[in-house]
């Protein structure tokens, strides 16, 4: 599912460290515009120096950023807090995760006519990471079991819902399941799709520069910025889209990425 990112998210996603950003910055005008034009390739209009500071201000009072003073100079650092909600919105900032090889299973049979409960309990799967082997059967490979224990009991599920803890794979990849139960092949696909478009449009702006015609080429090269925009949300879109998983679970191309 694609992930629309507000400037809050820029902000956040820069401060831990996606894109060829710091940790700490002085500027949280230039850390926004910096972090949109790395993410995105420019920075949007609507975006002016008021709607960066409102957004500063913000994530302070919540205690998502706090202020630090190094060298007489002030700084900007996501806090514990912060650091929680952007991973918790973001999987991909967990893909460094040491994985203990263990696997959670969640096994559920519960009749038609409470199918509302049901449902809630797939989507709390959902969000919680879970991919589905079979329709009663989910799976992870994150330490999530006392999550979701806690809800089984709070919504009185504990005869109809089992969570088991597997330490052992005798027979099978691990990175074969992860790539049936989260289609990952599709996702390594899309990604390689837009990556390739992405070298062949920066190939075509690098040759344009080399014209005589320098009127003529500033048009070409304006149509393919925007073509290269488009392509850089999507890159970006595939990459806060992350399932919830361990970066070793990940083909190559994606986890090289992180």
């Amino acid at each position: 599912m694609k992930k629309l990112l507000k400037p809050k998210d820029i902000l956040l996603l820069t401060l831990a460290g996606v894109g060829d950003v710091f940790e700490e910055v002085r500027d949280p005008l230039k850390l926004l515009s910096s972090g949109y034009e790395i993410m995105y390739g420019f920075t949007p209009r609507r975006y002016k120096r008021n709607n960066y500071y409102q957004v500063m201000s913000r994530l302070l009072k919540t205690g998502n950023i706090e202020k630090v003073i190094q060298n007489d100079q002030v700084y900007l650092r996501l806090t514990a807090s912060g650091n929680t909600d952007i991973k918790r919105d973001f999987p991909l900032l967990q893909l460094s995760r040491k994985w203990n090889k263990k696997w959670i299973l969640v096994l559920f049979d519960i009749e038609e006519k409470t199918r509302g409960v049901r449902d809630r309990l797939r989507l709390k799967l959902k969000n919680l990471g879970f991919g589905m082997l079979q329709k009663s059967i989910w799976v992870t490979p994150l330490p999530i079991g006392k999550e979701m224990i806690e809800f089984i009991q709070t919504n009185g599920l504990q005869k109809e819902v089992y969570v088991l803890e597997v330490s052992h794979v005798l027979f099978g990849d691990p990175k074969a399941l992860a790539r049936k139960v989260w289609e990952l092949d599709k996702v390594e696909e899309k990604f390689l799709e837009v990556e390739e478009k992405i070298q062949k449009v920066n190939l075509l702006i690098e040759n344009l520069h080399d014209r005589k015609d320098k009127r003529e080429a500033k048009m070409q090269i304006n149509v393919l910025k925007v073509q290269l925009r488009g392509l850089r949300r999507k890159r970006l879109e595939i990459m806060v889209s992350l399932p919830f998983l361990i970066k070793e679970l990940l083909p190559e191309i994606l986890w090289k990425l992180f």
